[in-house]
């Protein structure tokens, strides 16, 4: 986990100071919105990076205050909205990222053929309890299993996305589960191979936004959500590895 704050400044000169808009984003988008920054001249951004955990943990002890929240597991805004902090009208869904199978080697093919072969000792994936891509990836285990039954004896858990894909570089696991906003475009995954998998089978890896009741700049921060649904954004999106 890390945690990063920072500031931009509009250029647009009828923008005032009290526009500011607090972002509080997982670290996953991080790519994404700095550049989104520099295209953006509609207020001034105030980014902070941070795991959702951390992110919730902070807001509801008042250490933290976020205009919008960005993420990819409902369940942090779900919270914020049983808590009254939100309402569910200021919650969407604004993109959402596939599943990858990645590698080191050139083992993997384009149709993920690999997982039916036994020639590999371990597949590392993120927690599913605790990371949305983990999740899925528990998901294409089950469905490949079925041809393939040791498969399940072969896959290790890691903390999150960062450690499973360090593992992956590190040669602890030769294969690996990856959301592929975390492979496209990342100087740890040039060299080596990767498969999507198909959203029909797993749920989707959505990202979410939650604008906050205490919200001081409730026009500025809803001119910023609006941006996420720009063309220009959806550019930045897809570069990155979005949908």
């Amino acid at each position: 986990m890390f945690f990063i704050s920072g500031n931009a400044v509009a250029t647009d000169n009828e923008v005032t100071e009290s526009e500011s808009i607090k972002v509080c984003a997982i670290p996953q988008l991080y790519d994404y919105l700095e550049e989104y920054r520099k295209e953006y001249t509609l207020g001034k951004l105030d980014i902070t990076y941070a795991s959702s955990t951390m992110i919730y943990a902070s807001v509801i002890n008042k250490q933290m205050s976020c205009d919008i929240f960005l993420g990819n597991d409902q369940k942090f805004p779900a919270r914020y909205i049983n808590m009254g902090l939100a309402d569910s009208s200021s919650f969407g869904n604004f993109t959402r990222t596939a599943l990858t199978l990645f590698s080191v080697t050139s083992i993997i093919d384009s149709n993920c053929d690999v997982l039916n072969k036994d020639i590999y000792s371990k597949i590392i994936m993120p927690s599913p309890k605790y990371n949305v891509s983990g999740f899925a990836a528990a998901q294409i285990i089950d469905l490949y299993s079925k041809n393939n039954p040791k498969l399940k004896e072969k896959i290790v858990y890691s903390d999150n996305e960062y450690s499973a894909l360090t593992s992956i570089v590190n040669g602890y696991a030769m294969l690996g589960f990856l959301p592929y906003n975390m492979v496209i475009d990342n100087k740890l995954t040039k060299k080596g191979s990767f498969c999507l998998f198909s959203d029909t089978e797993y749920e989707p890896i959505n990202y979410y936004y939650l604008i906050f009741k205490n919200n001081k700049n409730v026009q500025a921060t809803t001119r910023f959500k609006d941006y996420l649904f720009s063309d220009k954004s959806r550019l930045i999106l897809k570069k990155h590895g979005y949908k």
